[in-house]
């Protein structure tokens, strides 16, 4: 009988654990953005899921312009990338796709919250939003995006993504690769991550 309250315990202690830990990491996550620097905390670029929220739609980058016949330049194309951003605690951010048309190169990411409290995430200035990624090309050129979801939608808010839940985020730049291709991209604090269109 002993045997089956310590089996119990010890499954309360580690979950107890991973909530101290998954608060002290979104604290010091929420924390950084005092430090003076653009926008550090690397949950600062989401959107909480609506179903359209980050998503194509009629007229955006990665849908087909009226008239166009898929394949030509203004079709655009879509690469599922799927590539891991950032991992800690349950935390993560995922470079899902890119989309190109129209001479511009649409990112979406997506955040999840695997721990089990709230994450809590602010949008910098539209301004600070601007400066705070890029991709920098095979030729050497950096480029920074023209738009965000943060910088269309909640420019210096902050909420909190709650457990469990799935968000998306996006980034729209002014320039297409060639198909191929590779490129760095720096999104806010998050390390560089190599992509590949292919």
């Amino acid at each position: 009988m002993t045997k089956r309250y310590v089996g119990l315990l010890t499954v309360v202690a580690v979950t107890a654990c991973l909530a101290v830990v998954g608060t002290l990491g979104g604290w010091y996550l929420a924390d950084r953005g005092g430090s003076g620097r653009a926008d550090p905390t690397p949950s600062a670029r989401v959107a909480v899921t609506t179903g359209a929220v980050g998503g194509p739609s009629t007229g955006s980058p990665g849908s087909p312009a009226a008239g166009a016949s898929p394949g030509s330049p203004a079709a655009g194309r879509t690469y599922q990338l799927d590539q891991l951003v950032y991992s800690q605690s349950g935390l993560t951010v995922t470079l899902v796709s890119a989309q190109t048309t129209g001479g511009k190169l649409r990112l979406n990411l997506t955040y999840r919250n695997g721990s089990p409290v709230p994450w809590p995430v602010s949008c910098p200035t539209a301004e600070v939003d601007r400066t705070s990624s890029e991709i920098v090309l095979a030729d050497g050129r950096t480029v920074r995006p023209d738009s965000t979801w943060c910088t269309t939608t909640r420019p210096d808010e902050s909420f909190a993504i709650a457990p469990g839940e799935r968000v998306e985020s996006w980034g729209v730049f002014p320039v297409v690769p060639e198909s191929g291709s590779s490129f760095e991209l720096t999104w806010y604090d998050f390390p560089t991550l190599d992509v590949r269109l292919r």
